[in-house]
């Protein structure tokens, strides 16, 4: 069936802290930046906010399999957090409609297309997708069932691609 994206996600704006109030950094829970992207799930963040810092800002925090985009400069990089992540206002946030579709089938279409955000941008200083593209992007989802094969098979390719990396790792090291 045929869907427009905004009826498989709940969009989440990200939020900064204010960086002046120090009592808002240097804390426990991650903030992640589109520097943080590059793979499946955050192997790491430079940056973690304090409670005090996620209450006096638009952060909010993740739940599990939420999907982040960059929607600002670097635009359509994708990646899965756990629960207790926050990210800055130049990502959103895609908790799946699980009714609808599995997280992951749509963090791998994510990926596969792209390029529809790139050719959608706005913007005369960044390039910038708005909420608005999650209305006019639409997006073919097979039953449930066909998500889960085609997500088990794509997950056992990405454990391969992890462990490649991992051995690559050790060898430089």
């Amino acid at each position: 069936m045929k869907y427009k994206l905004s009826d498989c996600v709940e969009i989440i704006s990200g939020g900064t802290p204010k960086k002046a109030i120090s009592e808002y950094w240097d804390g426990n829970i991650p903030w992640i930046t589109i520097k943080d992207f590059g793979s499946k799930y955050p192997k790491s963040t430079d940056n973690y906010i304090t409670q005090e810092g996620l209450n006096h800002s638009a952060a909010k925090l993740s739940k599990d399999k939420d999907i982040l985009i960059s929607a600002r400069g670097t635009v359509g990089e994708v990646m899965m957090v756990h629960s207790g992540y926050t990210f800055n206002q130049s990502i959103y946030g895609l908790r799946i409609k699980e009714k609808v579709a599995i997280p992951e089938y749509i963090y791998y279409w994510l990926l596969a297309n792209k390029q529809i955000f790139i050719k959608n941008v706005h913007g005369s200083v960044f390039d910038t997708i708005t909420r608005k593209i999650f209305d006019h992007i639409q997006i073919e989802l097979p039953c449930i069932a066909n998500q889960a094969e085609i997500v088990s098979k794509l997950n056992s390719i990405d454990s391969k691609i992890a462990l490649n990396e991992l051995i690559n790792d050790n060898l430089v090291a």
